[in-house]
């Protein structure tokens, strides 16, 4: 008979299996021949998004119990939310708390070095509102240094995550023979790891960009 392949999965690292197919069942008929009658219920499992799960389930349900009749078939779900409470909840709440506090620190320390840079900058300050620089060019200059270096460094670890999480190493780690589709890297996580190093850049780059605008030019340039 002619079969439309419409997929293919890959073998699980670590496991020895034979080579094997998923069909339909109106097509499995034909190609094995064989009576599922009275043996173990048909399961069809779906991973769609959460915020989908509830309505897609109530559809589901609706449409079996109209075509095989009311109760005949059991829609639920099983994944880690199915209970309404994320049992990670406490471990994401611990690990954001830590990060914050790093990130906080890492701040304290970007602005004793800017700091120190600008105080070491007064006459290059001083000479260049002499010339006609006014304050906002002056403090947008002193806070865009202090936020490009943490969005390159941001940027920096972004990439070294992707490509140590995408690793094949780790991916043969977490998977052990039992997950063969692995989710890919969540842009979600790239995109606050980037706004994080941004938002760190521009705190740490206001107190010094303040204090190299209330520099008076005349004691800049005696400096």
């Amino acid at each position: 008979m002619t079969a439309v392949v419409v997929g293919v999965f890959r073998t699980p690292a670590g496991e020895d299996m034979t080579p094997s197919a998923y069909v339909l069942t109106p097509a499995s008929a034909p190609l094995m021949s064989v009576d599922y009658t009275g043996g173990a219920p048909a399961n069809l499992e779906a991973w769609v998004p959460p915020h989908l799960a509830d309505p897609l389930a109530q559809a589901i349900r609706e449409e079996l119990d109209q075509s095989l009749g009311a109760g005949t078939a059991s829609v639920n779900r099983q994944d880690y939310l199915a209970h309404g409470d994320d049992p990670l909840g406490f471990l994401k709440l611990a690990v954001g708390g830590i990060a914050v506090l790093v990130l906080l620190l890492g701040a304290l320390g970007l602005v004793n070095i800017a700091l120190v840079t600008v105080r070491h900058r007064i006459r290059e300050i001083g000479v260049r509102r002499s010339f006609g620089a006014t304050a906002g060019r002056v403090f947008f200059a002193v806070m865009m240094e202090s936020v490009v270096a943490t969005m390159v460094a941001g940027a920096a670890g972004v990439g070294l995550s992707i490509l140590i999480v995408k690793s094949p190493w780790l991916e043969q780690l977490i998977g052990r023979g039992m997950v063969s589709d692995l989710p890919p890297f969540p842009v979600e996580a790239a995109v606050i790891g980037m706004v994080a190093a941004t938002a760190v850049g521009a705190l740490a780059g206001l107190l010094p960009a303040l204090v190299a605008v209330r520099v008076k030019v005349i004691d800049a340039i005696r400096y």
